[in-house]
């Protein structure tokens, strides 16, 4: 119950800066209104070359922006640096609780507030705006959420990574930044992965990046099979067995001395 209680304080809290967050929802349509544009230049009068119609890489786009809110858009390092640089870090594990449980229910309050306050807002503007995709069989919605959150399980073990890199490092914006920038270019949200050359894409598609963004939104496009369930269960089990373990050679890395 302690881990759930978290969650929920944790979205009680982002529930203060609700109006604000409203405010950055524009932005985030904007920036992919521009996607958007770019890709209809692109296609327009060229569709036949494309592995997608216009309206179907407008879809996608709609479902990548609003994963990015629930995989991508996270806290950086899930804030596990901060309480590394300030010495808070030895509080946390003091307590009877799993600093990996502890800090990952933390995150899922905000992603659980995001979920409403940005992803539900976001897709809704944008499909006022390019349509809603309604898919052939209704099980698809199913496995679109199945899948949705094997990538919020894989997004936020990434950003675990991240941070828990702080207990050997006193610097951990370069990771930040290049997690980052794996999920988004590697992941399929500026590219999708059937636009780089083979074999890349093949290999492309087999990492946990394309985990992240690529599989959920092509699977509600019934593009890719729900077999490619598998292959995001397989890398959840991966990364949070990594991140177990790392914890605790992180754990040793930290003495309390009390007073």
């Amino acid at each position: 119950m302690i881990y759930m209680l978290l969650a929920v304080k944790t979205y009680k809290v982002n529930l203060q800066y609700r109006m604000a967050h409203l405010v950055h929802n524009l932005g985030s349509c904007i920036f992919c209104f521009v996607y958007m544009a770019i890709w209809t230049g692109i296609l327009s009068g060229r569709e036949e070359m494309s592995p997608y119609g216009l309206q179907e890489l407008l879809f996608y786009l709609t479902s990548t922006q609003c994963l990015l809110w629930l995989t991508t858009f996270l806290s950086p390092g899930l804030q596990i640096h901060l309480w590394v640089r300030s010495g808070d870090v030895s509080m946390y594990l003091a307590r009877p609780v799993h600093f990996y449980l502890y800090t990952i229910s933390q995150e899922m309050g905000r992603i659980s507030y995001n979920f409403f306050y940005r992803s539900i807002p976001i897709y809704l503007i944008l499909g006022f705006a390019v349509g809603f995709h309604t898919p052939d069989e209704p099980l698809t919605l199913l496995w679109y959420a199945l899948s949705s959150l094997f990538a919020i399980i894989i997004g936020l073990n990434f950003f675990y990574i991240v941070g828990i890199t702080s207990f050997w490092t006193t610097e951990v914006r370069w990771a930040m930044y290049l997690n980052q920038s794996l999920i988004l270019m590697l992941g399929g949200q500026m590219l999708p992965l059937e636009f780089y050359p083979e074999p890349f894409a093949s290999i492309l598609i087999n990492l946990p990046f394309a985990s992240i963004l690529y599989i959920p939104s092509m699977i509600l496009l019934e593009k890719l099979s729900y077999d490619m369930l598998g292959l995001q269960l397989f890398w959840c089990v991966v990364l949070i067995a990594f991140n177990v373990t790392v914890t605790q050679f992180a754990r040793r890395r930290v003495e309390i001395q009390g007073g």
